[in-house]
């Protein structure tokens, strides 16, 4: 047993792969899907040159907007070390799944990478990470186990006011329903879920939790916006693609490249729209992402970039017509029930509402019956 690591559900000993070496972590069947290369840095200021996403996506112009205040990110990853300068005031106590002593503190580092990505405050001008949505929160959930340990994980982060979560892990397999429990709560709480869709290197094809439905799968394309078919999967649940390939931040001045960041990306962007749209429903910030990004070579959706490369800015300024339902598809069964614009189901109000009137006439015909007596 590695050290630090309990028990393990059987299978294949699965890792995160970081810095090129293939570190056991996780539980059979949860693999993290970024995997970095030691690539050497363009300038003497490797962070900030690494940071062409901020360009690429039109961000300035986009923190004119939203800068995610106010919204919070579950992310269920390899924890988070809140000590950084970068992620001061950005990071909510956090907790691992299962427990075992050791707190939600990042040994392997991808988990504090995806948290700069979304988050990152940028300390300063010359090497600080400036992250998508820079006044967001992040809420760590720390994975050390397998499929369940996942579900318990976003119960969890959802459950601590989290309203995007993001899943940069993969099964290695598809169309699983092991993850199910979780997602189908994050869905029934109005939580925008956002996944990566899986590595070449790794994966065959997009894998489980990214291909269920209702999540946001997220692909990777370089600084140019292609798609990378030696970094990332393809498929048709592909939804979104962003920025992957040749990322860098303070925690990891190497170039890194993975569906992974595409999604933490990804995620922040849904931060932004959660912040300035804070009554939409999730449903509706998905219809936004999906419904504004930029195709390449057209309209329509494809299985590489799914309908395009997130665009932070259209999302956050364009006329997107409302939707009723999650344009990805859902696990949660439709039922009759109206949706008010925060995302809440109103049914249970009413119907709390009709049992306090049934008991209240009941105590009326009550009473009068005895006042006769």
């Amino acid at each position: 047993m590695t050290p630090g690591v309990g028990p393990v559900e059987a299978g294949p000993t699965p890792h995160f792969s970081k810095g090129g070496a293939v570190i056991p972590r996780m539980a059979a069947g949860v693999l993290a899907v970024s995997v970095a290369f030691a690539v050497a840095p363009a300038s003497a200021d490797p962070v900030r040159d690494g940071q062409f996403w901020i360009g690429q996506l039109g961000l300035e112009r986009a923190w004119q907007l939203s800068k995610g205040t106010g919204v919070t990110i579950g992310l269920v990853d390899t924890g988070v070390n809140a000590d950084l300068p970068d992620l001061t005031d950005a990071v909510l106590p956090g907790r691992e799944f299962p427990e075992l002593g050791a707190g939600p503190r990042d040994e392997q580092g991808h988990g504090t990478e995806m948290a700069l990505l979304i988050a990152g405050r940028g300390h300063n001008d010359s090497d600080g990470t400036l992250g998508v949505a820079p006044e967001a929160k992040i809420l760590p959930a720390k994975l050390n186990g397998g499929g369940t340990d996942v579900n318990s994980a976003i119960r969890w982060v959802v459950d601590h006011g989290a309203t995007v979560v993001n899943l940069s892990l993969g099964s290695g397999t598809a169309h699983t329903a092991d993850y199910d429990d979780g997602l189908r709560y994050a869905q029934e709480h109005d939580v925008v879920v956002v996944a990566a869709a899986g590595n070449s290197r790794t994966d065959r094809g997009v894998t489980s939790p990214a291909d269920r439905p209702g999540v946001l799968a997220v692909s990777a394309v370089d600084r140019t916006g292609a798609f990378r078919p030696e970094v990332s999967v393809q498929g048709p649940e592909v939804a979104l693609a962003a920025p992957g390939v040749d990322l860098t931040t303070a925690n990891s001045p190497r170039a890194s490249r993975g569906t992974s960041e595409a999604a933490a990306l990804v995620s922040g962007v849904a931060a932004l729209v959660r912040a300035r749209f804070p009554k939409l429903t999730a449903a509706n910030v998905v219809a936004r992402l999906t419904g504004t990004a930029a195709r390449p070579g057209g309209r329509g959706r494809d299985e590489q970039y799914g309908f395009g490369v997130v665009d932070p800015v259209g999302a956050l300024t364009a006329d997107v017509p409302p939707v009723d339902r999650n344009p990805l598809g859902t696990l949660v069964e439709r039922s009759p029930t109206t949706v008010e614009a925060t995302g809440r189901p109103v049914w249970p109000w009413v119907a709390g509402g009709l049992v306090a009137l049934a008991a209240a006439l009941g105590t009326i015909v009550f009473l009068r019956r005895q006042s006769a007596k």
